[in-house]
């Protein structure tokens, strides 16, 4: 590489540090940390046999253009090589007053696998998310199609609501059911119906929110040995 190009490339690379320090001093990124009691996603165990896990999570808004860059991860307190870690990249926008719509990718990756190989331990999603606000029950829809190793179609149709309750604090509640079209599975219908509860607490800059969640599988292909999944855990967010 000519003297002029290393230039130009040590510029470029100066300036998008530059950049990304910028970013980080107005937007600090948002750090949270799960301790929960299963890992269920989609109606599928992920760590099997009651295992808990921790999922960390650190988010980084880029500015205000509405694009999110996360990543999040999901320890197991007992087998590693189920342990995994996710980038996902968001872009959120409001249409008219009524409507929050998301538009993303996530690149999942299994790399404490034993016998890791990228081919066989990531797989690529793209999803879309619409959901009403101001509404009783906030009704949102979610499409993910995944597009590697997962390849098919998961639709989740879910509801939440927030009471009020003293002293500033509020309850939410939600429930959703899932459609799998042939992700992960060989077969089509719907997955897995779910009930989650929760009551975020302030603690000066952190916010300690505990949940309950339970899910009735609906499909035989997922979790043949249990067809009902109770779980609870705790999420801690702090403020920058």
């Amino acid at each position: 590489m000519g003297l002029k190009r290393r230039f130009r490339a040590g510029c470029a690379l100066l300036a998008g540090l530059g950049l990304i320090c910028s970013c980080l001093q107005a937007h600090p990124p948002q750090l949270e940390m799960g301790v929960h009691s299963r890992y269920i996603w989609r109606g599928f165990d992920l760590n099997p046999d009651n295992r808990p896990v921790l999922q960390p999570s650190m988010s980084l808004c880029l500015g205000k253009s509405g694009l999110t860059l996360n990543l999040w991860g999901s320890f197991s307190m007992v087998d590693r090589d189920l342990d995994e870690v996710d980038l996902t990249f968001t872009w959120d926008f409001a249409i008219g007053e009524r409507f929050d719509v998301t538009l993303g990718a996530v690149q999942y990756g299994w790399y404490f696998s034993r016998d890791f190989s990228w081919r066989e331990h990531t797989s690529r999603e793209l999803f879309f998310t619409i959901a009403t606000k101001g509404a009783a029950l906030n009704p949102s829809l979610s499409l993910y199609w995944d597009t590697a190793n997962g390849s098919g179609l998961y639709m989740l149709l879910g509801i939440t609501h927030t009471a009020e309750l003293c002293c500033g604090r509020t309850l939410e509640l939600g429930a959703s059911i899932g459609y799998n079209h042939r992700q992960w599975v060989d077969v089509s219908g719907f997955s897995d119906l779910n009930v989650s509860i929760s009551m975020p607490q302030r603690l000066f800059r952190v916010t300690i929110t505990p949940s309950a969640s339970v899910s009735v599988i609906l499909m035989d292909a997922i979790n043949v040995d249990s067809k009902l999944e109770i779980w609870g855990g705790i999420l801690f967010s702090w403020d920058a």
